[in-house]
């Protein structure tokens, strides 16, 4: 029919084609006629063909049925080639041929048209078959689908996505008469049990129940027949593979416009996997119920679960145990008036002031450590504890003040015997600082009172000398060579020894120094012995560090000298000071081409009185680098080393020390020695090295 509701054109487009009342018949057909010869020329339209097609008589004169603006497509939506068109199929088959096509106008509307090509011969009658007679004309008889076709396509759309949501839900869809029955094929329940037709008509569905489900879903699908109401159920069916599955089952009555029932459509839905994993899931809270007793019995701590009032949910038997109940009788009790009502001088503990009855009140919603305070046992004795309470989710109701904690876990443990041992400690503590204060004090009294006698000893061994060397026997003077040389060893020990005693002695103040200035006379007093060994001390970019000038003036020379003194033989040695950044800190090394320390003794050599070598071969007292630990730990630095012995590949000696940097830091140029001397190179940055 003509789309819109206009009417049709009363002009005729057959001329001379069609004569009598044919040709007026054909012009007030509503369906659209076109006539065109066996070349695709159209040659004559009725008028509601030239409304469907959007044509004028003008534009009709000439036009090809052929023409690529057509663009025909198949019901599938696929270009149709020009020998399947179907004018083209009746002329090429001389049979009369139906399609539904969609056709896009010359005025470029798309409309699904139900087309009827009628081929017409020379001759009215039609030919015989194998008469060679080809048609002369052909009729298209054509009528505007587009509002049905689409429809019937939306329909075929969605039961095409019904059947793949079925497929994809693991679903079965069937039907029963009104009765009950199974009466006709169901697809979907075969697919599903691999039951035949005679197998499962009538009631014979329920043999691929399982048999322990079977009588009940029965009786309860009787039930919803005769009521006509609403059918659920869940049972197991046994599937076409052999296996039982779950299913869980609706159906519904289909109601005719009078009332009557139509028959009823069911679905079965898979659920074995939800059912597996519930059972699964109900496996792991037994499983981890079971976990949370046995770690709630096997804490060494005591544990309540107290609800919004401070009632005692649950205590484990660790709790039970440190306040001397049971659990029996602490489940269910108001604990702060039970265990926590007094502090621990015995005066009354209220209850707004107590932590654990706060975050009940005040919806706390983070843990809180407590320490410092009592909880009471039975037996009427305190019990200092610690402990943490952590509050549970917070309740909907309530607003401002009212909206509380639904409870709390309390986890709390007797520190009555950590309270000793700190109070031991701290005693302890106390007691080596009053002994390391007596040490001191003895040492730089001991140092001090040995100065005199060690004088006078020095004195007269030096008056025996020069009265008596020569006049006796030389051994006698070589007694004498012995006192001397002992005298000046323990002089030179005491005075060690007096100035290790005084690091630390008093509080040290600490000021800006600049290492660069406390190298730099470091080498002018060691200028002498600098110059008779050949050696070089070098340094660059020194910081600016917080400190005490005098005390790191004692550190920096004690690490150049034993430089100086543990030198390869046949080598000038070489000292380089260099540093770094690190954080607040500045890390320096003094490194060294001498003669290296094994890495058994790189720690030992710190400690007092350590020495590696006899008098004979290195003079000393075994006091330098205990010095310069003690200074750097007074600075609040460290010290150690690390180095290599054996090979001259492998000497050499690199001394590590991280001091505080001050304030600020100041960039220092690199320092020159005397203008004797050949300026100090350029030295590269310090590879970072870690202690030994």
């Amino acid at each position: 029919m003509a789309d819109g509701g206009h009417e049709p054109p009363p002009a005729s487009q057959f001329p001379d084609l069609i004569s009598g009342g044919a040709g007026w018949l054909i012009d007030h057909l509503p369906m659209g006629v076109i006539i065109q010869s066996t070349d695709g020329q159209l040659l004559g339209a009725n008028p509601a063909a030239l409304h469907l097609l959007g044509l004028t008589p003008e534009i009709l004169a000439g036009l090809s049925s052929l023409d690529h603006r057509w663009e025909i497509l198949d019901e599938a939506g696929d270009a149709l080639p020009q020998e399947g068109h179907p004018a083209m199929r009746a002329i090429a088959t001389g049979e009369v041929y139906q399609a539904v096509v969609s056709l896009r106008t010359l005025a470029s509307e798309r409309r699904w048209m139900k087309v009827t090509a009628i081929p017409q011969f020379a001759h009215q009658e039609a030919p015989q078959q194998g008469a060679g007679m080809r048609p002369t004309l052909v009729y298209s008889v054509f009528d505007d689908v587009t509002a049905s076709h689409t429809l019937s396509l939306d329909f075929q759309r969605s039961e095409a996505r019904y059947r793949a949501l079925v497929l994809a839900t693991s679903q079965y869809v069937w039907t029963n008469d009104p009765q009950g029955y199974m009466t006709s094929e169901q697809p979907d329940w075969a697919s599903l049990t691999g039951q035949r037709f005679e197998q499962y008509r009538g009631y014979g569905w329920a043999e691929a129940l399982h048999p322990d489900d079977r009588g009940r879903t029965v009786e309860r699908w009787q039930a919803a027949v005769a009521a006509r109401g609403r059918f659920e159920d869940e049972h197991r069916v046994m599937t076409a593979s052999g296996e039982y599955r779950t299913y869980s089952v609706r159906a519904i009555p289909l109601l005719g416009a009078g009332g009557e029932l139509l028959e009823w459509v069911g679905l079965h839905t898979d659920v074995t996997p939800l059912r597996e994993a519930e059972a699964a899931l109900r496996a792991v809270n037994a499983d981890l119920s079971n976990f949370n007793a046995l770690l709630l019995d096997s804490a060494g701590e005591g544990i309540f679960g107290l609800d919004h009032a401070g009632r005692a949910i649950f205590a484990n038997p660790a709790a039970a145990a440190l306040l001397g109940y049971t659990v029996e009788e602490l489940e269910g009790q108001p604990m702060h008036t039970l265990i926590h009502a007094r502090r621990a001088d015995g005066s009354l503990y209220p209850e707004v002031d107590c932590p654990v009855s706060q975050m009940l009140r005040g919806g706390e919603h983070h843990a809180r450590r407590v320490e410092g305070e009592v909880f009471w046992r039975k037996d009427g004795s305190a019990m200092p504890v610690e402990y943490v309470v952590t509050p549970l989710k917070p309740t909907d109701a309530g607003t401002g003040e009212d909206q509380g904690s639904q409870g709390v876990v309390l986890i709390f443990q007797d520190v009555t015997a950590a309270q000793s041992a700190r109070a031991a400690l701290e005693s302890a503590i106390q007691e080596l600082e009053r002994s390391n204060r007596e040490l001191e004090q003895f040492a730089y009294v001991s140092s001090h009172d040995l100065q005199e006698p060690l004088r006078t000893v020095g004195s007269y061994a030096e008056l025996l000398g020069r009265r008596y060397r020569g006049k006796l026997d030389p051994r006698a003077d070589q007694y004498l060579d012995f006192m001397q040389e002992a005298v000046t060893r323990m002089r030179q020990l005491i005075n060690d020894l007096l100035s290790f005693s005084r690091i630390g002695k008093n509080e040290v103040v600490l000021r800006p120094v600049a290492l660069a200035e406390v190298v730099r006379n470091v080498r002018d007093s060691l200028e002498t012995v600098l110059r008779e060994n050949g050696a070089e001390l070098l340094w660059q970019d020194l910081p600016v560090v917080q400190g005490n000038a005098v005390q790191l003036g004692q550190l920096m020379s004690n690490l150049v000298a034993n430089s100086l003194k543990f030198r390869s033989p046949g080598i000038p040695p070489r000292v380089e000071v260099q540093s770094r950044s690190e954080g607040d800190f500045a890390h320096l090394t003094v490194s060294d081409n001498g003669i290296g320390i094994a890495p058994e003794f790189q720690e030992r050599v710190f400690g007092l009185f350590q020495r590696l070598h006899r008098r004979e071969e290195y003079e000393g007292t075994g006091l330098g680098l205990a010095i310069c630990r003690k200074i750097a730990q007074t600075h609040g630095g460290e010290i150690w080393l690390e180095s290599g012995a054996g090979t001259d590949a492998e000497r050499g000696t690199t001394v590590h020390l991280r001091l505080p940097l001050a304030g600020t830091q100041a960039t220092s140029q690199p320092s020159r020695p005397p203008a004797s001397e050949p300026p100090s190179p350029e030295l590269p940055p310090a590879a970072p090295r870690s202690p030994s």
